[in-house]
This record gives structure tokens, C-alpha cells and sequence, in this order.
């Protein structure tokens, strides 16, 4: 049996550090996850006056500041959504002018619902590269001009769950707290339920009693010490580097009974090996998708993922980027608007090399196809320090 640390939960990472950095009192975050995103926000929240003591990896201290500070300088976040998002969030509560950037990849992840909302409560935005998409100028009053501001918004956000939880955090300390009425559909909504869950934890109350309403309650967020439970996303490639060697595994770190959707994993692979072509609709799990593509190269029947166009605007294409790497190992692969068809291709594989893009699920997912072809070739391997920094180490044990 083959046992596994899994790592702490990025998402939840990222939310406690924000909702940290709104408190009344300081903070400690245990078990938090240290990758590339995290170190995104950390350097974000300093650069907006919010004290980090990271000298410990397991456990940090926030310090929320009395108000937040206004940067001197850009906040460049690299590839990090969360931090963009979750950031640009906090506009309201931000005396002054800052500008939030990030990479070439982040120039073209737009987030037009966030910012709509923003102007909406009073915060002016000019747009500075591709519509919608970082590098963005904001100017706020501050939270004393925010709060007397209306706290009701309309707003179609389609593209990233991340642009509500944004709103849900920041918004609960305007006077009145906010509500949201949402057009379109939104994807990835487990995430929004992990967003939920943290404020819980905070004593933020939030009500979603409609599927296009929801209303976060004004208060000041406060826990004086929060713990970051293990990343289903990151414990999905255990458990496929278990199916696809036959190898037991056994998961330390996880709870069965956790909120994220991810935690779907399960099912979904288990799936796999039922008989005749399935179709899996993994809208609200896009981070599983690569994962269960590579997979489903070496299942017995055709797999269809639908449900997923939102992974066109992650770190990469996602659809496109599975599609046009897997093919060069021979694979048939289907490309479609809103997914993927996988065709088994077990028998029939080649060793290539692949180009994730610096897309740490892409590079991931190729890693787990390298467990049955030994000499795959995968550029980038260090991009998986975005979300899973030991991976490769945690792969070796299934070899």
C-alpha cells in the first residue's frame, strides 16, 4: 500500500489568507499550501498593508491592517487567478489607486463580471490591456464611501466562480453586506460552496436560497485560528496513478465529507471502469478534467467530458491544449466547443513530447500518462509548482 500525504487545498488557501486579511484580529492559517499562487497573494496582501508572518511553513500569521494601504507600486501576480480575482475584490476598501497585472497568460483571462460589479459599487476601473483582463487600473474612496454605496449589483459572471467569491469576501464587510443577483450560468459552483464554508468558519453568514441570488451578511470576519484540510484536486492523481498502475493507495489528509466538488474524483474514476462508452458532465469540476482524460486513454470504452468551455480561459486552453498534446501519442482525441471525446488508445500510444504551456494541470495530467509511457517527454515540469510543488516526487512512488 502505497500512502500519501495529500497537499493542503490551494483554494482554501487562498480564501483564508483574504478572509484573514479582512479580520478584525490576527490570524493563524495552519496546514496552508506554499506554491506559486499563495506566494502570489501573500506578496499581493503585503503590498496592500496586511501583515504575513510566513517564517513558519506550517503555520502563518495574518495581521490585518487597520486599513489597507494603497501599493506603490503594480501588484503583479503572475499566473495566479485567485489572487487577481480575490484582489481586485477588495477594491472598495482600498483608499486610492492601484493596478493589478499579471503575466502574458493572465492578459488574456478576463474577468468582465467582477468588474462590472466593482463599478457598480462605486470603484472607477480603466482597463489597460484586453477587454476585461489584466493589467486594470482601480480607484476607490475607500470603505467609508463604498459602504454608503447601493448593495445590490447585477452581474453576468460566466466565465470564473472565482469573480463571486471575490465579491462574497469582500463584500461582507461593506455596512449592509451585499447581494448579487447572477445572469447567465455560472460554472464551478462547488467552489463558491468552498467560499462559503470559509466565511462560516469567519462567523460570515451567507444565504443562496436561488440559484441566481445570493446575499453575504455585513460583518467583520474573525477566527483566531483557521485549518487548511487537503486538496481533493491535488489528491485526484494518487488516486489515477493508482487505477492506472493497479497499485493501492491509501490518502492521508483528506475529508470524505469536505465541500469540494473535487472530492468527485472518486466516482468519477471508478467510473472508468464500468462498461460502455460514458458521458461525464464536469462543469463544476474543470480541474478534474485533465485528469480524467489521461485516464481515459486507457479505459476500455470512449469517454465524452462536456460541460467544460470555461477551460478554454484557465492558465491555457485547456480543451484545446489536451487535444492537441495527447494526439501526438497517437490518441484519438474529439475536439468539441464545450469539451472532449477520449477514444482508448492503450494498445496503440507512442512516446512523444508534450508541451504543457506551463499549465501545472496539463503537465500533471502528461505526468500520469508517463506511468504507462515510461519515455514521454513533458516540457515545463517545474509549472507544477503552482498548485502541487512535490508532484513529481509523489509520482515516482508509483513507478
Amino acid at each position: 500500500m502505497i500512502e500519501i500525504h495529500v497537499p493542503a487545498s490551494k483554494s482554501i488557501t487562498q480564501r483564508a489568507l483574504l478572509i484573514a486579511a479582512l479580520s478584525a484580529r490576527p490570524c493563524r492559517v495552519r496546514n496552508p499550501l506554499d506554491c506559486h499562487d499563495s506566494e502570489a497573494m501573500r506578496r499581493g496582501l503585503r503590498q496592500l498593508g496586511v501583515g504575513i508572518d510566513d517564517s513558519q511553513p506550517e503555520c502563518w500569521i495574518i495581521q490585518p491592517p487597520a486599513v489597507f494601504s494603497v501599493p506603490s507600486q503594480r501588484l503583479n501576480l503572475g499566473n495566479a487567478g485567485t489572487a487577481v480575482r480575490f484582489l481586485a475584490g477588495l477594491a472598495p476598501h482600498v483608499p486610492g489607486i492601484y493596478v493589478i497585472d499579471g503575466d502574458k497568460a493572465m492578459h488574456t483571462r478576463p474577468m468582465p463580471g467582477l468588474l462590472d460589479a466593482l463599478k457598480s459599487l462605486g470603484v472607477d476601473i480603466e482597463e489597460l490591456g484586453n477587454a476585461g483582463c489584466p493589467p486594470i487600473r482601480f480607484e476607490s474612496l475607500g470603505p467609508e464611501v463604498s459602504s454608503s454605496r447601493p448593495q445590490l449589483v447585477n452581474t453576468r459572471l460566466s466565465g470564473s466562480s472565482q469573480e463571486l467569491s471575490a465579491l462574497l469576501m469582500s463584500g461582507c464587510r461593506n455596512s449592509d453586506g451585499l447581494e448579487i443577483e447572477i445572469s447567465g450560468t455560472l460554472p464551478s459552483r462547488p467552489y463558491v460552496a468552498i467560499t462559503i464554508d470559509v466565511l462560516a468558519s469567519f462567523g460570515i453568514k451567507v444565504s443562496w436560497q436561488a440559484d441566481n441570488e445570493i446575499r453575504v451578511f455585513p460583518g467583520t470576519p474573525q477566527c483566531d485560528e483557521y485549518v487548511v484540510e487537503g486538496d481533493w484536486s491535488s489528491a485526484s492523481y494518487p488516486l489515477a496513478a493508482s487505477w492506472l498502475t493497479k497499485k493501492p493507495v491509501s490518502l492521508q489528509n483528506v475529508n470524505d465529507e469536505s465541500v469540494q466538488g473535487d472530492s468527485a474524483v472518486v466516482r468519477l474514476i471508478r467510473q472508468l471502469d464500468e462498461p460502455g462508452a460514458r458521458r461525464m458532465d464536469l462543469g463544476d469540476t474543470p480541474d478534474l478534467v485533465p485528469t480524467i482524460a489521461a485516464c481515459a486513454l486507457f479505459s476500455s470504452e470512449p469517454t465524452e467530458i462536456t460541460n467544460v468551455a470555461h477551460l478554454r480561459i484557465k492558465e491555457s486552453d485547456r480543451i484545446g491544449g489536451l487535444v492537441n498534446e495527447l494526439s501526438k501519442l497517437g490518441a484519438k482525441i474529439e475536439e468539441k466547443p464545450d469539451g472532449l471525446v477520449v477514444y482508448p488508445a492503450s494498445e496503440n500510444l507512442r512516446a512523444a513530447t508534450l508541451d504543457p504551456t506551463n499549465d501545472h494541470r496539463l503537465a500533471m495530467a502528461f505526468g500520469l500518462v508517463s506511468l504507462r509511457l515510461p519515455k514521454l517527454d513533458i516540457r515545463d515540469r517545474d509549472c507544477v509548482a503552482k498548485s502541487y510543488p512535490s508532484f513529481w516526487e509523489m509520482l515516482e512512488l508509483f513507478r
